[in-house]
């Protein structure tokens, strides 16, 4: 496997041989990619990695933090996660399907990250661990793409967006419990038949009495 530039977030600090920790890394990754969060036990890590449990332990105070960091470590963009700025709506949301479409490639594509993300609904020590790494951060993306649209005069200013960033969230997730993938031809779906008639459509004034 490649070995990218890392931004960890959860290791352990101290004076440990790091070493080890590439080979940790694609071991988790490995059992997350084959077993789901749930079913990845620190066991099956340290033997595909070869190492004993103590040290990851030592490295990573948790499973939850080392799965979190393995997420960060092959796609860093997580922690950035920046809006584009194209200078359109039309061409800041081309920009988000085509990062989809680029993560289709990667070793943590966008249905894993939605993946790890349920369980973090219902797994209090991994919500802690990705602290907003996801969630927070996919409805924050698609916020401040309708927020720059609106100061640029192309949709209205006086609505609150943050509904429809929620929806492109919720059918992300939606799919994801399907079994369905979350790939860029979804997401240019969400986008055409939801996204834009919501942002484009004039609101409906009320009735005078």
């Amino acid at each position: 496997m490649r070995e990218p530039e890392s931004k960890l977030r959860q290791r352990s600090v101290g004076r440990l041989d790091r070493s080890r920790d590439p080979a940790i890394l694609n071991a988790a990754l490995a059992a997350l990619t084959e077993n789901g969060y749930d079913a990845t036990n620190m066991d099956d890590i340290a033997a595909r990695a070869g190492v004993g449990k103590a040290a990851i332990y030592r490295r990573w105070s948790s499973k939850a933090a080392l799965i979190a960091d393995t997420l960060v470590y092959w796609r860093p963009d997580l922690v950035t996660n920046e809006a584009p700025g194209t200078g359109s709506l039309a061409g800041d949301l081309d920009a988000v399907v085509e990062r989809v479409g680029r993560n289709e490639n990667d070793l943590i594509t966008t249905d894993l990250v939605l993946r790890v993300a349920l369980e973090a609904v219902r797994d209090p020590e991994l919500a802690s661990a990705l602290d907003g790494l996801m969630l927070s951060r996919g409805k924050r993306l698609f916020s401040t793409i309708l927020a720059q649209a609106a100061a640029r005069g192309e949709i209205s200013a006086d609505r609150d967006w943050s509904l429809v960033a929620d929806v492109v969230l919720a059918m992300g997730l939606l799919e994801v419990v399907r079994g369905q993938s979350v790939d860029a031809k979804f997401v240019r779906h969400v986008i055409d038949t939801l996204v834009l008639p919501a942002v484009q459509t004039p609101p409906i004034e009320a009735p005078d009495h």
